[in-house]
């Protein structure tokens, strides 16, 4: 089996409750999507499970790799989450198997935090979470709060969209982020997640870049907002984001991102993945 990024929204808020396009303000969850986040955790996390927290950790590559571990330490990130509290809260709730102490590392302060978490049974795996706002929310701007329907009302009365309605995935935000720019900050993300994911691998004839026989393979955590997760698949597959128009991901959901033929230079999104064999 070939290396996989797993994509999961955060739980509910105020603010997906309401419809409404948040990015910067700083909503928590609520009880409902706590325990959305909880049903998740039960369901794919876990050993055995779909998202097994081995093989999302640096552990078990530092074992084979011991000698040369200083040159690969910048390369042994694989659970990524945004700066809003709505992510660290579900990143807390999902545990990934990390033992009694989750620690998240902030690549904009460079400052490293600790959260205490109830110990997990079974067996364990030790890394740190990287906070980064490459995987942030798009930047709404002025639509900041505004409902899809409040939006588009809004761009009416200003003379626009006159032969078709406002899309983020075409239009993005004035006093917010682009298209482009979202496109950007997400293409740096995946260059930094295929080279933490060819660590693992072996070229073969053909250009051919597959797991090693000798490997484990490493999975990938993303935790972050609906749209930016959407937008992360659709680059990751080399696709513009306008083709994003119709992607819908759920409160506490989780897709998969994977590669055809367990080539690391056939990136792909899994529509549906076999049950795990138990």
């Amino acid at each position: 089996m070939s290396s996989r990024v797993f994509l999961i929204r955060h739980g509910e808020t105020e603010g997906t409750r309401g419809m409404e396009h948040i990015s910067t303000t700083d909503h928590t969850l609520s009880t409902t999507g706590e325990k959305q986040v909880e049903v998740t955790r039960e369901q794919y996390v876990g050993e055995g499970k779909l998202i097994d927290p081995k093989r999302a950790s640096a552990a078990h590559f530092r074992r084979h790799h011991a000698r040369e571990n200083w040159k690969l330490k910048e390369n042994s990130n694989t659970r990524y989450i945004t700066p809003r509290r709505r992510d660290r809260q579900t990143c807390e709730i999902l545990r990934l198997g990390v033992h009694q102490h989750q620690h998240f590392y902030d690549r904009t302060t460079k400052q490293t935090t600790t959260t205490a978490i109830p110990p997990v049974t079974g067996e364990i795996a030790e890394a740190t979470i990287q906070i980064t706002p490459s995987l942030g929310e798009w930047d709404y701007g002025e639509y900041e709060g505004l409902t899809t329907d409040q939006i588009r009302e809004k761009r009416r009365q200003g003379g626009l969209d006159k032969d078709s309605p406002w899309s983020i995935w075409e239009s993005g935000c004035p006093g917010g982020e682009n298209p482009q720019q979202v496109t950007d900050r997400l293409d740096e993300l995946i260059r930094e997640m295929r080279e933490v994911l060819k660590s693992t691998t072996a070229s073969w004839p053909g250009g051919r870049m597959v797991p090693h026989v000798n490997e484990e393979p490493r999975d990938i955590v993303c935790v972050g907002s609906g749209q930016s997760l959407a937008a992360l698949a659709m680059r990751w597959v080399g696709l513009p984001l306008k083709c994003g128009v119709r992607l819908l991901f759920e409160t506490a959901g989780v897709a998969v991102l994977g590669f055809e033929d367990e080539d690391l230079n056939q990136p792909a999104i899994i529509l549906g993945r076999m049950p795990v064999a138990r």
